[in-house]
C-alpha cells in the first residue's frame, strides 16, 4: 500500500459527515477532495497553498465535483492557516493533512521549508479536537527534504505526540508518513 493510501485510511477512520478538516498544503487538490467527500455538505474543509497554481487546480477540481459549498480554499502559507479559519474551529478540528516538498508537476525550487513547517505543525496541533489526527508525508528526496523531515521528527519527539510512522521503502531519501493522534 502506498503512503498516500495509508494516510487516507488513517484519516478516514477519524472523520465523518459534519467533521471540520484542514488540508495545509492542497497541491493538486486530491487530499482536499478526499476530505470533502467524507465530510459532506454538513462538514467543512479548509484548504491552503502558497502557490496560485495549486489553488487554481484545487478550486477547479472541487468545482467540477460540486463540493465547493463545503470547502474554503485560500492562497496562503500553511503557517498562516489560523488567519483564515473561524476561531470557533479551534479545538474542533477532526483531521489535518499535510504533504511536504514541492507541488507535483510544479517548480521544484518552490518547496515547503523546515521553519515554516515546524510553525504550522506546532500550531495546527492545538486546533485538533481530542482524538483528532494529522497525517504528514515528508518527501525527503529533494534539497532540504531530509532537514525538514528531521524537524518534524524532533517536534513530534519533543512534544511526546502519539505517532505511528510508515516508510515508503528502506532508502533514506524515500518518503515517510507520520500519523499523529491527539490524546
Amino acid at each position: 500500500m502506498r503512503l498516500v493510501e495509508h494516510a487516507k485510511k488513517f484519516i478516514s477512520d477519524s472523520i465523518s459527515k459534519g467533521s471540520i478538516c484542514i488540508d495545509l498544503t492542497c497541491g493538486n487538490g486530491l487530499d482536499t477532495l478526499f476530505l470533502c467527500k467524507i465530510t459532506g455538505e454538513s462538514g467543512k474543509v479548509y484548504s491552503f497553498d502558497l502557490q496560485p497554481e495549486a489553488v487554481a487546480i484545487t478550486k477547479a477540481l472541487i468545482s467540477r465535483t460540486q463540493r465547493i459549498a463545503s470547502c474554503e480554499i485560500s492562497e496562503a502559507c500553511h503557517s498562516q492557516f489560523s488567519s483564515h479559519i473561524p476561531f470557533f474551529c479551534k479545538g474542533n478540528v477532526s483531521a489535518v493533512m499535510m504533504n511536504l516538498g514541492y507541488l507535483p508537476g510544479g517548480d521544484h525550487r518552490t518547496t515547503t521549508t523546515p521553519e515554516i513547517t515546524e510553525k504550522a505543525l506546532s500550531s495546527v496541533y492545538k486546533w485538533l479536537r481530542p482524538d483528532g489526527v494529522i497525517s504528514v508525508i515528508a518527501y525527503r528526496g529533494h534539497p532540504g527534504g531530509k532537514l525538514e523531515d528531521s524537524v518534524v521528527q524532533k517536534l513530534i519527539t519533543n512534544n511526546r505526540w502519539n505517532c505511528r510512522v510508515e516508510l515508503g521503502n528502506k532508502k533514506e531519501t524515500s518518503p515517510i508518513l507520520y500519523m499523529i493522534r491527539k490524546m
